[in-house]
């Protein structure tokens, strides 16, 4: 008898399980693991590095204005001068103001996305849970719901005033603090940076949990399970799977961070699946393939090409599909050492994102088109837009060498593709619209929180403005809402959560009769609706559902029907368990 067999993996397949090992130890082993060198250097780039390009803002302008004010007054004086001097100051300003405004409103948002937000959702999950379970528990969907509003009213509430109190408190302990620029004196400009940042910050947190409050009210109608119904008459209808989180490892006995010892090895699963879909669309044929992001473990190169080696098995199967990034794909620094920390500009991060953009290169390039973000009209295709400007060359050194050049470039690219569009093919028929829901993050402990950024949604907005009538699914990796259930754990609801859901179901709010949320990502096989948005969750094909038969991996049928004047509706569903 064979002491152990090493195909089942041993207690180092564990380390970053926090089923197998608890969140406790694997909180423990990350403090122990921990880089603080790096966590200072991603401190100084990430909090104050925008902290002080914030607060320098009001000095700069006022620097501006008193240049401007002494070129007036030496007019009378100095006439030639003056104007030289206003030439001067006017050139600098076209010259350097949108960039420098740009850059202050990125360093704005950075710092909200690494301060705010997650404080935020941390406060409501917390009074939401706290509201659902006193003083007696919750049970249906309606009075899951109200208990949930009232704590987002309760926690917004509670940041407002937190955030009012930090700028009053600031404001009349030290004032506004400006210095003159022409003047650099660093510490003195860096102490009134940070005092101006923490005035600002307080006030626009003040003003964004209102406004967070307004976005949560806005919602029209409860969250409620979704119930089939008919098409209207003359719908045409369709059949589209849906498959999310497959996890895919690079090796034949490899893990899964989550799983460990406890889940499945190797990809074999997800070989059934495919032999199960190709099986299902020759029966039936399927109009779509859906794959709602986390297609690989930790995003490796093996994994990427492991995808796409499968795929190549079943052409009928690649021409349908169409994939998001999922968090597991772009933002897992290492599965192997959760204390890991990536530098904001390393190799490490500029090369899973360009690992992601050649699968979605590869496998839907020449079918999905980028959107003009003034017009809101579709742009080139991505594989197009991949070939021009030297983006190609530049991708190539990326890849071979690492290059700084390609590290850029990665980063622009990554910042424009999204929304991706697969338009609505002829008469009859759905688009696709892709969303990226994936903050920036650069340590593995938090890779999971999820951002639609605010430039991706305004493109977004502007899109569907653009194409009245035209029906669309909508994909993205993480859940628009947290599920209509009272025992989900605290560190699911925080640590999982896509953080501005509100101010995507308000882009979505004005045309919902003709769309149709797809996504994955808590491995949760639900469909329900949000004012009148329908919203599909899959479970894992790999890694299966935690409301049902864990580890046992399924996927949906679903069917689409499209109606006369453009709505678009789910009718039917169907759970396919995979063999």
């Amino acid at each position: 008898m064979p002491i152990w067999d090493l195909r089942r993996g041993d207690h180092d397949d564990n380390r970053t399980s926090p089923h197998v090992r608890g969140l406790r130890g694997v909180v423990l082993s990350t403090l122990l693991e921990f880089n603080y060198l790096n966590a200072s250097i991603t401190f100084l780039a990430l909090i104050i590095g925008p902290a002080l390009l914030v607060g320098l803002a009001p000095s700069v302008l006022l620097t501006y204005g008193r240049l401007k004010f002494e070129a007036v007054t030496l007019a009378g004086r100095y006439p030639i001068l003056a104007l030289v001097l206003l030439a001067v100051l006017l050139g600098a300003a076209l010259w350097l103001g949108r960039p420098l405004i740009r850059l202050a409103l990125d360093s704005f948002w950075d710092l909200h996305y690494a301060l705010v937000f997650p404080f935020f959702v941390a406060v409501c999950e917390v009074l939401r849970m706290l509201a659902e379970r006193l003083p007696t528990r919750a049970t249906s969907v309606e009075e899951i719901d109200r208990r949930r509003r009232f704590g987002t009213v309760l926690g917004t509430l509670l940041l407002a005033g937190g955030g009012l109190a930090l700028a009053v408190t600031v404001w009349l302990s030290l004032g506004l603090q400006v210095v003159d620029m022409r003047h650099v004196r660093p510490w003195a400009m860096a102490k009134a940076a940070l005092v101006n940042a923490a005035v600002i910050l307080g006030l626009s947190t003040a003003t964004e949990s209102l406004y967070w409050l307004l976005r949560q009210r806005a919602l029209s109608g409860p969250l409620l399970d979704w119930t089939p119904s008919p098409p209207h008459a003359g719908a045409a209808t369709l059949r589209v799977a849906h498959l999310s989180d497959l996890h895919l490892v690079s090796g034949r006995y490899d893990y899964r961070m989550e799983a460990g010892t406890y889940g499945p090895r190797g990809n074999r699963r997800i070989g059934h699946a495919l032999r199960q879909l190709a099986a299902i669309h020759a029966w039936a044929p399927l109009d779509h393939i859906l794959v709602t992001g986390d297609v690989t473990d930790d995003g490796t190169r093996g994994e990427w090409a492991e995808f796409l080696d499968l795929l190549s098995g079943y052409p009928e199967l690649r021409a349908r599909l169409s994939f998001v990034p999922g968090n597991h794909d772009v933002n897992v620094v290492d599965r192997t050492n959760p204390g890991r920390l990536d530098l904001p500009w390393s190799a490490g991060v500029a090369l899973r994102k360009l690992r992601v953009v050649l699968a979605l290169d590869a496998v839907q390039g020449e079918r999905v088109h980028l959107v003009d973000r003034a017009s809101g009209a579709l742009g080139p295709s991505l594989k197009d837009y991949l070939r021009k400007g030297g983006r190609l060359e530049r991708l190539r050194a990326l890849a071979e060498s690492g290059s700084v050049r390609g590290r850029l470039e990665i980063f622009r690219i990554w910042g424009a593709i999204f929304p991706l569009v697969e338009p609505v093919p002829g008469e009859v028929g759905y688009g696709l619209i892709l969303l990226n829901s994936n903050s920036r993050a650069y340590f593995s402990l938090t890779n999971a929180i999820g951002v639609v950024d605010p430039a991706q949604l305004r493109a977004l907005k502007a899109f569907l403005r653009n194409s009245p009538g035209h029906p669309w699914a909508i994909l993205l990796h993480h859940q628009v809402i947290e599920y209509p259930v009272v025992s989900i754990k605290l560190r699911d609801r925080i640590g999982l959560a896509l953080v501005n859901a509100p101010d995507l179901l308000a882009a979505l709010a004005p045309h919902v009769s003709r769309l149709v949320v797809f996504h994955g990502h808590r491995h949760w096989d639900w469909i329900g609706t949000c004012g009148g948005a329908v919203l599909c969750s899959a479970p894992s094909a790999m890694l299966g559902s935690h409301e049902g038969e864990k580890y046992r991996g399924s996927f949906h049928i679903h069917q689409l029907a499209v109606g006369l004047d453009g709505d678009l509706r789910l009718t039917a569903t169907e759970r396919i368990e995979v063999a």
